[in-house]
């Protein structure tokens, strides 16, 4: 009898083991590639993401679509970046089966005003962009300090018995990204110089942690098309401050880019904020840096 008892315990035991070992992986969204792949990279094999932005697409100027809340109806965790940029993404997982999890990865987080950054706002108060930036996962420090962590205790929240595993990932790509930041430094030491022209005011985290400056947004509010008095003042600006290059996002239109970089003989690069799973050299978040490190240099020169 003690014998058959045993073994019966035996098999409940490897039973359990079983499903511990086969769980599941948890079910996540995010809003943007960068944050979807940072989920992936703390959560492992552990996770299954699914990205509600599709590459090529504006972060700021996007709709959802009605088809997309059955990608999210079994998400138990769902990551956005905040700050009014993306918190239509609430609305859209009301359709999920039971309430997940959010996550702000801007929650917690001193961010800069828009108004700092676009010195040329001074045109048609509508067209003007003011408030928090919300691009801080363009900064690799701030990616490594407060959006890992913040990624790594939800997900053990949701699955306790898998935190060390998150938590290995997380240092492994918290050292990735310590690496980054001086790929980065070492990058734009040397600069013929450090002031720049942008397509909106994605770049202030970056400018600000490698001693670059973002002096003017060709679009003060991403996807507005800027009046042709602004772009008289933009043309004057980029003249004053040596800018020949001016970089555009493959997100948005890049006519008046064009226009710009036409008028002062220089040339139009492209700087991507979001990148993509299936864009080759920008398919992953460490991949997309260095992608825009490297247009960085081209443009700025050594």
């Amino acid at each position: 009898m003690g014998r058959i008892v045993f073994t019966m315990v035996t098999v409940i035991l490897l039973t359990v083991g079983v499903s511990v070992a086969y769980a599941a992986p948890l079910k996540v969204a995010a809003t943007i590639f960068p944050l979807a792949d940072i989920v992936r990279q703390v959560g492992g094999d552990r996770v299954t993401v699914t990205t509600i932005i599709p590459a090529g697409a504006s972060e700021h100027i996007y709709e959802p679509t009605s088809s997309q809340m059955r990608q999210v109806a079994d998400v138990v965790l769902y990551v956005k970046v905040g700050a009014g940029m993306d918190d239509w993404v609430d609305r859209l997982v009301r359709s999920a089966r039971k309430p997940p999890m959010p996550v702000s990865v801007t929650s917690g987080v001193r961010l800069l005003r828009t108004a700092e950054q676009e010195l040329l706002g001074q045109e048609e108060e509508e067209h003007h962009h003011s408030g928090d930036d919300p691009h801080i996962w363009l900064d690799p420090i701030l990616v490594r300090d407060s959006i890992v962590p913040r990624i790594t205790e939800a997900l053990i929240k949701l699955s306790p018995a898998d935190s060390s595993r998150f938590r290995d990932n997380a240092k492994r790509f918290q050292q990735e990204l310590t690496r980054l930041d001086q790929e980065m430094r070492q990058g734009v030491a040397g600069l013929k110089r450090h002031e720049f022209i942008a397509m909106h005011s994605a770049w202030a985290y970056m400018a600000k942690r490698y001693g670059l400056r973002q002096v003017a947004a060709v679009e003060t509010f991403p996807g507005k098309e800027p009046s042709a008095r602004y772009l008289v003042e933009l043309v004057k600006l980029a003249r004053k401050q040596g800018v020949s290059t001016i970089f555009a996002e493959p997100q948005l239109s890049n006519k008046a880019a064009q226009v710009i970089a036409r008028e002062v003989k220089g040339t139009v690069l492209l700087l991507d904020p979001v990148g993509g799973e299936n864009i080759a050299g920008r398919n992953s978040y460490l991949a997309l840096m260095r992608y825009n490190l490297s247009q960085i240099v081209r443009g700025m020169g050594k």
